[in-house]
């Protein structure tokens, strides 16, 4: 009985507890941090058969394509404090994508009516803004089983590059 009647009492204090009048405003913070809004770009890049240049002697282990873009976008501010990604665009179907790089997809090829599934895959690095010029972005290709001559680059192969800052 008695740990019913400390139960109803204190259901009975919680119920018709009632709050006070509000306080005195505190002292006011430190400032806060104006940092301003995030800005985006978002730098289409098509490079042409043309535009790659082979690393190293075709079939040669190793080897692979690159090709380096001037980008003035690219500062030192968002190389070291913002962030910098790569996308390869493609359609699948009839479905434009957008997949983050690195990317590797497998593709059959026909080399004088044999057929061999290579590896392929799309890489990049990133280079700032100097005093003494752009940022660069170098796109990389690499074939499995370094297949680099036989093959060559894509007629055609679209990035998308966005800087965050």
């Amino acid at each position: 009985m008695k740990k019913i009647s400390y139960l109803l009492l204190i259901l009975f204090l919680g119920i018709t507890a009632c709050e006070g009048p509000t306080g005195p405003m505190g002292p006011a913070g430190p400032p806060g941090d104006d940092a301003g809004a995030t800005q985006w770009w978002n730098i289409p890049i098509e490079i042409d058969r043309n535009g790659w240049e082979l690393v190293g002697n075709a079939g040669e282990t190793g080897s692979y394509y690159i090709a380096i873009v001037d980008i003035p976008e690219l500062t030192e501010d968002i190389y070291f404090d913002g962030a910098i990604i790569c996308y390869y665009r493609f359609n699948e179907g009839n479905t434009e994508v957008l997949t983050t790089l690195p990317y590797t997809y497998y593709d059959i090829i026909d080399d004088n009516g044999t057929e061999s599934r290579v590896a392929v895959q799309y890489s990049y690095d990133v280079t700032p803004t100097t005093k003494a010029g752009n940022g660069t972005i170098a796109l990389k290709l690499t074939f499995s089983d370094f297949q680099t001559g036989e093959f060559g680059p894509p007629e055609k192969a679209v990035f998308r590059l966005s800087l965050i800052y």
